[in-house]
């Protein structure tokens, strides 16, 4: 019997758990990234050399293949991809146009949450420069900017006046595909994800975690905490609008992610979202938390099997605490891994850099050294290990200034 084909689109960091689990779950997997040197291209029983936003491309290279499914794990450029080469191999549109479309464009995503009569904030998008500058006369600063169709924090920034938007729109465009850039009205609050699964329009799995964000202007994701500090009147109001909003983007089945802001007056303001796993760790910290294993559910679902969604009975307060460099240059080496590993609560310490590689300054999630997985049974015991533990790892760096910082 042929073993069935499980390709994944991207190589980075945050698609080797499906090449691991994929394997353990008896396909042979086919990796596809446009880097060469790739992560996932040594974890792949075969690899394709190729931008992950051209089916054609990727299907030209496949040939005429049995394929179990296609899926790309945190990753919203490639989606239409996965549609597509789903629909053309599969005869299976997953995931749905509209969630793919949602997924890839920030506007239409506010435009679901407005017409669901959500709470919505001022926004404009264009790719004229002029049209952007014009239409910053309408929205108050300070103003996030960003590109309308990438992930991961890329070209985003904030800016308090006028005079800083030109440079802002420049360097947004500069991480948009198709030139596009969105300028959004800032809104105070507190910072959460949620991780959710659905199957036939019904939620199986719904998980908050609390963003700890990278100062300003560049406010990355710096961690992901749960269970995340909600009222319970907030989380059933959450949940209900979770589940229109997957409605009408008919994303009915799979994992979806979204980003949103519980603004300081109590409204829920979503920011986006994305129709495939979370990405930053989230598989691990969610593993670890509930004992749920997503990664295998995506890929069982993306396949046609059920979904294993079995959990802890009693949760602990976990975080994956993000690892990053503040400069550009050479890493020299990496000190007080296994002093870190042995502190209380240290789960896992996982490095994506090694001595000699290039690292870059961390403003944006691609630029990230390594995850850092801590548990405790207290929210204040918690946030004292992971402090205690990023204290003790160091990374040796050797400064380049030369390098670009965007």
């Amino acid at each position: 019997m042929t073993t069935p084909n499980l390709v994944i689109l991207g190589g980075g960091e945050d698609q080797l758990p499906a090449y691991v689990e994929g394997r353990r779950l008896g396909y042979r997997i086919i990796g596809v990234d446009q880097r060469p040197d790739a992560l996932g291209a040594k974890l792949s029983d075969e690899f394709l050399c190729v931008t992950t936003r051209e089916p054609d491309a990727i299907a030209g290279q496949l040939g005429d293949v049995d394929v179990a499914a296609f899926i790309s794990p945190a990753s919203d450029v490639a989606q239409s991809s996965v549609a597509e080469l789903n629909e053309r191999y599969r005869g299976v549109r997953q995931p749905s146009p509209k969630a793919v479309e949602a997924s890839q464009d920030k506007s239409y995503f506010h435009s679901v949450v407005a017409e669901l009569g959500f709470p919505v904030y001022a926004f404009a998008q264009s790719d004229s420069v002029d049209k952007l500058l014009t239409a910053a006369n309408d929205i108050a600063f300070p103003m996030v900017v960003k590109p309308t169709d990438s992930s991961g924090s890329k070209g985003l920034s904030l800016v308090d006046n006028a005079d800083e938007l030109p440079e802002a729109i420049a360097v947004a465009r500069k991480h948009s595909f198709s030139g596009e850039v969105i300028i959004e009205e800032f809104v105070q609050g507190r910072h959460f994800s949620v991780e959710r699964f659905s199957q036939d329009g019904q939620a199986a799995l719904t998980v908050v975690t609390e963003r700890g964000l990278t100062p300003m202007p560049h406010m990355i994701s710096m961690s992901h905490l749960v269970p995340a500090a909600l009222d319970p009147s907030v989380q059933e109001r959450l949940e209900s609008m979770v589940d229109a909003i997957l409605d009408r983007v008919e994303h009915l089945s799979g994992p979806v992610n979204l980003d949103f802001i519980l603004a300081d007056d109590g409204r829920i303001h979503f920011v986006e979202m994305g129709a495939r796993l979370g990405g930053n760790g989230m598989p691990l910290l969610v593993e670890q938390a509930l004992g749920v294993n997503t990664v295998q559910a995506a890929i069982n679902l993306a396949v046609g099997k059920p979904m294993a969604m079995e959990r802890h009975e009693e949760q602990q307060f976990v975080m994956l605490r993000i690892l990053a460099a503040d400069q550009d240059g050479s890493l020299n080496g990496v000190y007080g891994a296994d002093e870190v590993a042995e502190l209380p609560g240290v789960i896992d310490v996982r490095l994506f850099k090694k001595t000699g590689d290039s690292v870059r300054r961390y403003t944006q999630a691609a630029h990230k050294l390594g995850y850092l997985l801590v548990s405790a049974p207290s929210r204040e015991e918690l946030l004292a290990r992971v402090d205690g533990a990023v204290q003790t790892l160091q990374f040796d760096i050797h400064p380049n200034p030369s390098e670009n910082n965007q």
